[in-house]
């Protein structure tokens, strides 16, 4: 019989993975509206996002709100592959626990 405590060890933080995930795609999309400001790159691209991201420009202003954006975008996708995870992990200890006793 699988204890709870074996299920919650190798669990990963959902909201940690989403901070992080945040994190890098907030940084991406402001970085990505400063190249296409100062290098000239990427400007259709932009263009396009900003139909999805309602502020996000090839401007200084665009560009922070882009990565707020990116943040709330990737917060939100990684708070979901965790737990996604997590559920998955709780699964699969369960059937192998239960193959494990089974022989």
């Amino acid at each position: 019989m699988m204890c709870k405590t074996e299920c919650t060890v190798t669990k990963l933080s959902a909201c940690a993975l989403g901070i992080s995930f945040g994190i890098v795609e907030g940084l991406f999309m402001l970085v990505y509206a400063l190249i296409a400001l100062y290098c000239g790159h990427g400007g259709a691209m932009i263009q396009q996002l900003s139909d999805i991201y309602p502020g996000y420009a090839a401007t200084i202003p665009g560009a922070l709100i882009g990565g707020l954006w990116g943040f709330v975008i990737g917060f939100i996708f990684g708070t979901v592959v965790g737990g996604l995870y997590n559920l998955c992990l709780c699964c699969c200890s369960k059937k192998s626990a239960e193959s494990t006793e089974n022989k």
